[in-house]
């Protein structure tokens, strides 16, 4: 099995008698309405990975993880002529991705549930699937030429590993994200040591999430992918060098797994876009051009953002006050038929006010109780949630150029709240699509309505609690304990407090934790010689 590492979280994995191209991120105008680029840049590979997908010969595939558009590049799968092979895609609910392909004119269309098993000569292709509320994702493992690659890139299949490799058997190669690809904290108004309080408990969050992986599934090599992307727009260039961020690299990550792991066999890869390995012997064959390095990080950079200059250039323009008056109205609109297919708005304690930047003195204020949309000159309560972003950046999603999940991705807004309490129907609202409003609602009554629960043990006590996490399901007796006290979630971190009835002191959700009795030692009986002396 040959494994080519396209960047970001994309490979070419070869077997004898199968290709299989996943998640190919190739196009020069990066990903989010340009926020994000390739890091490293690999934009000299797109003719490499048309050649393998036009190429006869092997059983070809494409798989497509999610939607992120740094997974599903849409500008360079238009490019591919000859389109006779499979595609591969997670069933979601949300069936954009199948849709998408349908029109494609591949050979056919695989819409796999979690689990699915695709056949290939000495081998198979198996998908896992995740979907949680507005938390897409899948997985992919591919067997063959007697090894196994595991990619689940940015799906959090961390409460499930155990029983995936014990399905499954032994894994040789495994990646997994290690990397933030979230709006929080990046586009939150903190205080600088806040944000950099709250950046470094995500980033060691998520490493210690890879370590746990790496210590369940034992693979002889980790592939460190899905990592930070480049921030070339000269109003993000600054992410790039915050000394603390949710963006760390990949030797930040080996020095944790080093200390964390010190006694582990899996060796620690970072390949550069084109470089082979095969997965046999873990020998490398580089084809890279140029390799980024602490050292040449900045210059590189630096060098990168001017070659990409005319792509934020052609995105700037400036919006006549008519335009700025026609967005402000649809932006309304668009906020008002959210809100009347948010059936859970009662559950929203706060207001959010929108601020486009080119109109300050007419705000929108979203009334979640009330339910409507109206257009006030200031904010009226310390209590309450704001986003402010520009009519031109917010016109490309009311346009349908990008998906509100996209425009949240692509940095190019400012939000606060107040109190910072993470709150789960407000942040669906504002990320959730029209037409996926309803099911959102549905996903997270689901969610409240499992109520298994189970039993865990800190601190020296016994704990009975629901065994689901709140947020989106996780299963919790796959969680661990922290500082004797707190559970943390194995898929998103959150942290419970046991001894505070397993509340979530970020967001206010709760296990209900309940103590339960010390375990009765049974007195033993006297031992008996079977053979008493006279």
């Amino acid at each position: 099995m040959l494994i080519t590492f396209l960047g970001h979280a994309g490979f070419i994995v070869e077997t004898a008698g199968a290709l299989v191209v996943m998640d190919p991120w190739l196009s020069s105008r990066g990903a989010f309405d340009s926020a994000w680029m390739q890091l490293p840049c690999n934009h000299h590979l797109a003719p490499l990975v048309r050649e393998k997908l036009e190429t006869p010969g092997k059983e070809r595939f494409l798989y497509v993880s999610h939607e992120h558009k740094d997974h599903f590049d849409p500008e360079f799968l238009a490019t591919v002529r000859q389109r006779d092979f499979t595609v591969l895609v997670p069933r979601f609910h949300r069936s954009e991705l199948q849709d998408v392909f349908a029109r494609y004119g591949c050979k056919r269309v695989i819409a796999c549930e979690d689990g699915h098993e695709v056949p290939i000569k000495d081998g198979y292709i198996k998908l896992f699937v995740s979907e949680q509320g507005t938390n897409r994702d899948s997985a992919v493992m591919v067997r063959g030429d007697g090894q196994c690659f595991l990619n689940i890139n940015d799906c959090k299949l961390h409460d499930r590993m155990a029983r995936i490799v014990a399905e499954e058997g032994p894994i040789d190669v495994f990646s997994a994200q290690f990397s933030g690809a979230i709006w929080h904290p990046t586009c939150y108004e903190y205080a600088p040591d806040t944000y950099a309080s709250i950046s470094l408990k995500k980033r060691e969050s998520k490493f210690e999430a890879v370590a746990r992986t790496l210590e369940v599934i034992q693979p002889r090599a980790y592939i460190a992918a899905a990592g930070p992307a480049a921030f070339l727009d000269p109003a993000q260039f600054h992410l790039n060098f915050e000394k603390v961020n949710i963006f760390p690299n990949a030797t930040q990550l080996f020095a944790f797994l080093q200390q964390r792991l010190p006694l582990g066999t899996t060796r620690y890869l970072e390949p550069m876009p084109g470089d082979v390995l095969d997965a046999k012997s873990l020998e490398f064959t580089s084809t890279s051009p140029e390799r980024v390095t602490p050292e040449n990080f900045k210059a590189y950079l630096q060098d990168y953002a001017k070659r990409q200059e005319s792509v934020f250039r052609e995105r700037r323009r400036n919006l006549l006050v008519a335009e700025v008056a026609e967005i402000h109205d649809r932006l309304r609109t668009e906020l008002q038929r959210k809100l009347d297919l948010l059936d859970l708005h009662e559950r929203v304690g706060m207001p959010l006010y929108v601020e486009l930047t080119e109109a300050p003195g007419q705000l929108l204020r979203v009334d979640f109780k009330a339910r409507r949309v109206h257009v006030v000159a200031e904010i009226q309560e310390e209590v309450r949630y704001t986003l402010k972003t520009s009519a031109a950046d917010v016109g490309r999603v009311l346009d349908r150029k990008l998906t509100w999940e996209d425009f949240l991705l692509s940095f190019r807004l400012r939000l606060s709240r107040n109190p910072d309490v993470y709150e789960p129907v407000l942040h669906g609202f504002l990320g959730v699509e029209i037409e996926d409003m309803r099911e959102f609602c549905e996903g997270i009554r689901s969610t409240e309505s499992q109520r298994e629960r189970t039993v865990v043990e800190a601190g020296g006590k016994r704990y009975s609690i629901q065994r689901f996490c709140p947020h989106q399901g996780a299963d919790l007796s796959e969680g661990w304990v922290e500082e004797g006290r707190f559970l943390v979630c194995p898929r998103h971190r959150w942290q419970f407090d046991l001894e505070a009835g397993g509340v979530c002191a970020q967001n206010g959700s709760s296990l209900c934790a309940e103590v339960l009795p010390e375990r009765e030692e049974k007195p033993q009986a006297p031992a008996v010689d079977p053979q008493p002396q006279v």
